[in-house]
């Protein structure tokens, strides 16, 4: 009898080894999906409903305070300036600028989804522990702050102008009654908004639910590609497509990622694996935007990888004809 397939039990329910097998090496033949173990896959994949509103007061502060430049030290710079709507709330520049403007070291990751992420650190890195904690850094000393000039801007004054203003003092009295209007109660109605942001629904999810018109046969093909040979759920597997962990994919990088916080010989070069969610929107890719299209990062996965310590045993190089690159990117759009 078929086990269910759950979390960690995909691989082992399909027949894939997670380190090292489950993707295919040059020249070995993969295991194709029996079109019962692919639908049982999709169920893997059904998103779940949006997570309950709890403080709809908070959420609208947060939302206000998301696209408040005031709130940067320039009085210029959002959050939303480097994670926008239209995109998945992410951006298609390889680097940002911060409010001091210069560029970043890293693409700005989408914050689609975030909320279903439990207690998984935030950002490239994970050297934030929280939504709240990661808002309230790159205001005090982040991209949102002037720290790369002469002329920095305390966070008091930051607090004092949102504290000043009438219509947010309002909003903090209906949404946090009695609590004082400081950088801490600001974030938390920042993450409070970031915590709602959910993808929007996709083809896939009509599929997913069984309307078999949804998706083409060629994202349906990519779709067992990426459930089987491709070995990309391993890291990108549920319905967010990803794992919320670190893992060093071997790209041309000296960026330690994750290394910066964690020693572990594995998280040299490691970072964090982003949604899959509206991923056509918002090229390029990886980090540092070393990819230009999906295609470019299709045919980096085929390589496997720079070989170093702390590449992921995930990584193995896998061979794909050119219909199934293609295949393999189509049913992500």
């Amino acid at each position: 009898m078929a086990l269910p397939i759950s979390g960690r039990r995909v691989a082992a329910a399909l027949g894939f080894a997670v380190a090292g097998v489950a993707g295919t090496t040059a020249g070995v033949a993969a295991q194709a999906l029996s079109p019962e173990d692919l639908a049982t896959l999709r169920q893997e994949y059904r998103r779940p409903p949006p997570r309950p509103v709890g403080n709809a007061a908070l959420v609208g502060l947060g939302r206000a305070l998301f696209f408040e430049p005031r709130l940067s030290a320039s009085g210029t710079t959002a959050c939303a300036s480097c994670h926008f709507p239209a995109l998945g709330w992410g951006v298609t520049d390889a680097k940002s600028r911060n409010d001091s403007g210069k560029l970043t070291s890293r693409k700005s990751q989408p914050l689609i989804g975030l909320g279903h992420a439990g207690d998984a650190p935030v950002g490239w890195d994970g050297r934030s522990p929280t939504l709240e904690a990661q808002a309230k850094a790159s205001i005090e000393t982040g991209s949102m702050s002037m720290r790369d000039t002469d002329a920095p801007v305390k966070v008091e004054i930051i607090v004092a102008r949102i504290r000043s203003d009438p219509a947010y003092a309002a909003q903090f009295a209906a949404a946090l009654p009695g609590l004082r209007v400081d950088i801490d109660a600001i974030v938390t109605a920042i993450a409070a908004f970031e915590r709602t942001l959910e993808p929007g629904p996709a083809p896939f999810d009509a599929w997913v639910a069984g309307d078999e018109a949804a998706i083409p046969a060629a994202a349906k093909r990519g779709f067992a590609l990426f459930a089987g040979q491709a070995n990309c759920f391993a890291c990108h597997g549920g319905w967010r497509f990803t794992d919320d962990r670190f893992h060093d994919i071997g790209t041309t990088t000296t960026d330690r990622g994750r290394g910066r916080v964690d020693k572990d010989a594995l998280m040299q070069f490691a970072f964090k694996t982003p949604t899959l969610r509206s991923v056509a929107l918002r090229p390029p890719y990886m980090h540092n935007g070393s990819a230009p299209t999906l295609l470019d990062a299709v045919k980096h996965y085929e390589t496997g990888g720079l070989d170093r310590p702390s590449r992921s045993p995930l990584m193995q190089p896998i061979a794909l004809s050119e219909t199934e690159r293609i295949s393999s990117r189509s049913w992500r759009r």
